[in-house]
């Protein structure tokens, strides 16, 4: 089996999407006259933003364009003193929580690119343990029981939060009539360092996946208060991109979060394996060593300050995610097939054209390269197959493709296309709910045209915030088309299991025999028999 099926990422990934995962604020617009009339037995809005409750104790929002939003709502508790376990539900309070700020985000090391200027947050959210926070955005504070759209951010499972400006979630419930829920949760060492295996690592039996039950704890506020936000906890889509592609991989895998999730969109983020218990406890025994702990010394965990966990991160990567502990995660998510906690919930599964141009832009030997030079960018890979037989074999099947672009198309599939078609190709073969494949194909003029389609371009198109994606996409009013078709297929899906909407072809459910996609793009289309040709090469002598 080929190392690129096990989800590991570009060293440079982190860097890159980092800053896709920032917070943002927005000028809260007028108050709506007509919205603040509203008193229903849960919620209500008042002359000063609307007041909803929670389990813990209410919580008041302000008005954007109609639109109740609630930032920084408590879903769990300060994770200071439960490092490396599960998290505790918040304490109750009494008085009205204000909830007009975006949540902390967890301890972690970020970066910047040009690319995601126009996704930055002002202010910046501090970083902190105490992260277990959710924004909601949502229409009307009622009892009609909207789609609940729960979207996990990017930044694979090491750094980001739910708080980018693309991630405002005002264009989408207008448009829809949905309810928006991000989060934040535990990433990197303190939501993944395995400890279990060690010695005292009784104390710690979930710390390999304590991110993901974060996240799982979320879902359970979402199913015990949505109703109150004017949501239906029994139609509840998670979706994410890249790291949250992954997050959702593995979440429709743990039989604890089932019954959570109605519907699953993976977008660039197909995660067919995990982290074995073997490995991760010699990642932590590295991590541990940068903190100057011994692995025996568990006990002195809860004496680290805070910035000495940012700091060891700074040290050099260390890949963290979820673990197969035989206790949260018995078995790799998608490998070899789909798991049964997938059976009953219908998924749209996809990823962009060109995903390895934001990755590789900065290098100039990509420039620069010819036909004979691409070998060498797959040696990272860890590939099976001769990489000049693929390089040949992707020259056949793309032959007015210039070295570059070739270059860009293989990487591209080597680390997001080929695992978006096993996965579906798995949950299609599982029976059971339908899977849906999509490719977004639409280029970006940003950095003359050069960047194509690259890595978390779509985002903005599926929230219908272009607006906030200027440095990503250019002209908003140039691409409003394209993102008119996008989110209103993720809202269809969202609503009815199905992602066929206005504006698009018809667009059949995934199967291993005709092959369909949807390729957006301003006229999007649906193309049969996708990525055989890829497959074969990618796939020979196996």
């Amino acid at each position: 089996m080929s190392f690129f099926r096990f989800g590991l990422r570009f060293s440079t990934f982190a860097a890159a999407v980092a800053i896709t995962s920032c917070a943002a604020t927005t000028t809260p617009a007028p108050q709506d006259t007509a919205s603040s009339t509203v008193d229903v037995e849960t919620s209500k809005p008042v002359a000063d933003g609307p007041v909803a409750n929670t389990a813990y104790g209410q919580v008041r929002g302000k008005l954007e364009e109609g639109v109740n939003v609630f930032l920084g709502i408590p879903y769990g508790a300060d994770t200071r003193n439960t490092r490396f376990q599960r998290a505790n539900k918040p304490e109750p309070w009494s008085d009205v929580l204000d909830a007009d700020a975006y949540p902390d985000s967890t301890l972690q090391i970020t970066g910047n690119t040009a690319f995601f200027k126009s996704w930055q947050p002002d202010p910046v959210p501090p970083h902190s343990e105490n992260p277990l926070g959710l924004n909601v955005w949502t229409p009307g504070l009622d009892a009609k029981k909207r789609p609940v759209m729960v979207w996990l951010h990017g930044g694979g499972f090491e750094n980001g939060n739910g708080s980018s400006t693309a991630y405002e979630g005002v264009n989408l419930a207008n448009r829809g009539d949905v309810v928006v829920v991000t989060i934040n949760h535990r990433l990197n060492a303190m939501g993944y360092l395995y400890l279990a295996e060690l010695e005292g690592g009784e104390a710690y039996p979930d710390s390999g996946n304590v991110g993901n039950l974060d996240m799982i704890m979320a879902l359970e506020w979402v199913r015990d208060n949505i109703a109150n936000f004017g949501g239906n906890p029994e139609n509840v889509t998670i979706f994410g991109e890249s790291g949250g592609g992954r997050k959702v991989s593995t979440l429709v895998a743990m039989p604890e979060a089932e019954g959570l999730i109605d519907r699953a969109i993976v977008q660039s983020g197909s995660h067919l394996k995990i982290r074995t218990a073997e490995q991760a406890t010699k990642d932590s025994v590295e991590f541990l060593s940068r903190l100057g702990l011994e692995p025996n010394e568990l006990d002195k965990l809860g004496d680290v300050p805070s910035e000495a966990f940012e700091d060891a991160l700074k040290k050099g990567r260390i890949y963290f995610g979820p673990v197969m502990d035989g206790r949260n995660m018995a078995a790799h998510p998608w490998d070899p097939s789909a798991p049964a906690t997938a059976m009953d919930v219908p998924m749209l599964i996809g990823n962009n054209d060109d995903e390895a141009s934001i990755f590789l832009f900065a290098d100039p030997r990509v420039w620069k390269v010819d036909y004979d030079g691409i070998a060498p960018f797959l040696a990272p890979y860890g590939l099976e197959q001769d990489p000049q037989a693929i390089v040949d074999g992707y020259r056949e099947l793309f032959p007015d493709e210039s070295p570059t672009e070739l270059l860009f198309t293989i990487v591209s599939d080597l680390r997001y296309g080929h695992n978006a078609v096993i996965q579906a190709r798995l949950k299609s073969e599982q029976g059971g709910a339908p899977v849906w494949l999509y490719l977004f194909d639409w280029q970006t003029p940003i950095a003359g045209g050069k960047l194509k389609t690259p890595h978390a371009l779509e985002i903005p198109f599926a929230f219908d915030t272009l607006e906030n994606s200027e440095s990503m996409v250019g002209d908003p009013a140039a691409a409003q088309d394209v993102a008119d078709q996008v989110s209103e297929a993720w809202i269809s899906f969202a609503r009815h299991g199905n992602p066929n909407a206005r504006g698009l072809p018809y667009w059949p459910q995934y199967d291993g025999r005709s092959s369909p996609v949807m390729r957006f793009n301003s006229v999007s289309e649906v193309e049969t028999g996708y990525f055989e040709g890829e497959r074969a090469i990618l796939e020979a002598g196996q």
